[in-house]
């Protein structure tokens, strides 16, 4: 192994074995955006063996202010085969799978199958719903992050052991929020997106999960991250048979 990898090898937690796990993980990221691009590019960098990427999204003007992967030269192309070309040339050890098509629970499924784990980088609340019911469904760990403004939330689910998506957020209430959109500080998308790779790190390496049935918040305006307990619903019409 060349010298790519050093300054992490050395960390006692990871080691030649640490990092021989993360090379031969694999791992898909839905979603290139604000979150995507840290989650991406940290997970890139510390040689996850296989990075799989869902984006049916083409590059705009509008995403420069958080989605650091692009610049103006990528306009109007796929940030599915953009992103593909620049995380290639951060580091070409690893490999890149694309997927330029939105997710649905018709594809889905057979999209997440073969990955370890999945990380949510998208901010529609229905492309995060299909995911945690393919997670629950295929028994698979999923993070999934969410930004607004100054602030975000990192929760990671994977039913029995913890909460489910719906468990923390059920759908029903989330569905009645009547915003399209909302504002997004590039600084907050950079932060939740790299704790989201943080952890996916940690649980790939075998490590304590520091947020396993707990739904970290971070204030940007306070500066403070926040640990909230949180349980499993027993009533969750969407993982209750898990």
């Amino acid at each position: 192994m060349d010298n790519r990898y050093s300054r992490q090898m050395i960390i006692q937690q990871i080691g030649v074995e640490g990092q021989e796990k993360l090379n031969k993980a694999s791992v898909l990221v839905v979603g290139a955006g604000g979150l995507g691009s840290p989650v991406l590019t940290y997970l890139a960098a510390a040689g996850v063996g296989c990075l799989g990427l869902v984006d049916s999204d083409t590059v705009a003007l509008g995403n420069f202010n958080r989605q650091f992967l692009y610049n103006k030269n990528d306009i109007g192309r796929s940030k599915a085969d953009s992103a593909k070309e620049k995380l290639i040339n951060l580091n070409d050890e690893i490999e890149i799978k694309t997927y330029n098509e939105y997710l649905t629970d018709q594809n889905v499924e057979n999209i997440f199958t073969g990955y370890d784990i999945i990380l949510g980088a998208v901010d529609s609340f229905e492309t995060r719903y299909a995911v945690n019911r393919a997670c629950i469904s295929l028994g698979m760990p999923y993070i999934d992050g969410g930004v607004n403004g100054f602030s975000g939330c990192v929760l990671f689910s994977n039913p029995p052991d913890t909460p489910c998506l719906n468990c923390v957020f059920p759908m029903a209430a989330a569905k009645k929020d009547p915003r399209s959109e909302v504002g997004v500080l590039g600084t907050t998308a950079g932060v939740i997106g790299t704790i989201e790779a943080n952890i996916a790190l940690l649980w790939l390496l075998g490590l304590s999960n520091p947020v396993k049935n707990k739904l970290l918040m971070y204030d940007g305006l306070r500066m403070s991250i926040d640990h909230i307990e949180i349980k499993r619903d027993e009533e969750c019409n969407v993982c209750r048979e898990r």
